[in-house]
């Protein structure tokens, strides 16, 4: 009797996790287990003289997006990243991309901007000087302009004692002012960023569920996170958040991580039904009447999978990043990070193999 319980069990299981179930069953079960995320971040460089520059991104031309010295200004003006995440355990932790909660920016970029920005500053300090040099030149011309000898070759000036005592007085600021200068001058090339220089990314995250009223940035900080670490493998684009509170909210749907899929012998198949829950173009897409709601896409496999990737046919946009793609039994086999360029409909995956790894 007992042995036929433990059958009865492992065949009920097996039904539970081997059958195909009906998108809709799909979306509603596990939508609540998919969370908005938003990013508020921006970019600091400390320079040679300890002061700091920050930023919150770079556009389209390579140029600096809110570029200050003050703290508070680039605080009161940060990146926001939208992207999807998912509930893995019921600790809290969120499974997204590495780029959604890390966003790079081009090093050789940064360092060329801050150089020129130094190299103008320098140069216009030099043209300061210069400034200072022709008038010390023209003072001096104008004193001797003034100047004459007598026969017996006494020198003489048609100056009166305050005009004399007013140039000097100039002369003497000239010259300090130049000696100033040109310590400024002197600091700020001392600022010129090497290729050792560092960038240093200050994040604050925080999540919506579906369903949830967000009316501002701030709403989703309150269900604050952290991130407790990215991936280092350049082809597993993952990161780990967690809720502050390290507890997954009662009811929400946790993700399982399923390690027997995890082989190259369990590689999806050409033509295989996907599916992806997520909030393609962040907030735009997913602020409703009915609070934000989360989007469910279908597609199919369109690339025998390499282990590194996942290619499909499911649409995506900006805000996508980091979604569950989920089969046709609702079992997730990748996380959502990329697109081809040129194509809505041809992106990218992160398969469960390396999901695992990850994880470990």
């Amino acid at each position: 009797m007992k042995h036929s319980r433990s059958l009865f069990a492992l065949l009920l299981l097996f039904i539970l996790t081997g059958c195909k179930k009906d998108p809709q069953d799909i979306f509603n079960e596990q939508k609540s287990g998919v969370v908005l995320i938003c990013n508020e971040y921006y970019y600091d460089i400390t320079l040679f003289n300890g002061k700091h520059l920050y930023f919150s991104g770079l556009d389209d031309k390579g140029n600096f997006i809110n570029l200050t010295g003050n703290l508070d200004d680039i605080k009161r003006h940060p990146g926001i990243l939208n992207g999807t995440g998912a509930f893995i355990d019921n600790t809290g932790r969120i499974l997204t991309n590495r780029h959604v909660v890390a966003p790079s920016v081009d090093k050789t970029t940064v360092k060329n901007n801050v150089n020129a920005i130094i190299e103008d500053y320098a140069r216009y300090i030099q043209s300061l000087q210069d400034s200072m040099n022709q008038r010390y030149s023209a003072i001096q011309e104008y004193a001797q302009e003034n100047t004459y000898e007598d026969d017996e070759g006494e020198s003489y000036t048609n100056l009166s004692n305050e005009e004399i005592i007013y140039l000097q007085q100039e002369i003497a600021n000239l010259k300090e002012q130049y000696v100033e200068a040109e310590n400024l001058k002197n600091s700020v090339w001392n600022n010129i960023l090497n290729d050792n220089f560092s960038i240093q990314l200050h994040s604050r995250f925080g999540i919506a569920y579906d369903g949830s009223n967000v009316n501002s940035w701030d709403d989703f900080m309150k269900t604050p996170c952290s991130m407790l670490r990215v991936s280092e493998d350049a082809y597993s684009d993952l990161a780990l958040l967690q809720l502050d509170s390290k507890e997954t909210p009662t009811g929400h749907y946790i993700f399982t991580i399923d390690n027997s899929m995890a082989t190259l012998d369990n590689q999806l198949e050409i033509n295989q039904a996907v599916y992806m829950i997520g909030y393609n173009y962040g907030m735009a897409l997913a602020k409703t009447d009915n609070g934000i709601c989360a989007q469910f896409t279908s597609g199919t496999v369109t690339q025998q999978p390499d282990g590194k990737r996942v290619t499909y046919s499911i649409p995506s946009m900006p805000g996508s990043s980091g979604s569950p793609i989920v089969d046709d039994r609702g079992r997730l086999v990748a996380v959502n990070f990329a697109k081809s360029n040129g194509s809505d409909n041809f992106n990218f995956g992160i398969p469960l193999i390396r999901i695992v790894t990850f994880l470990r």
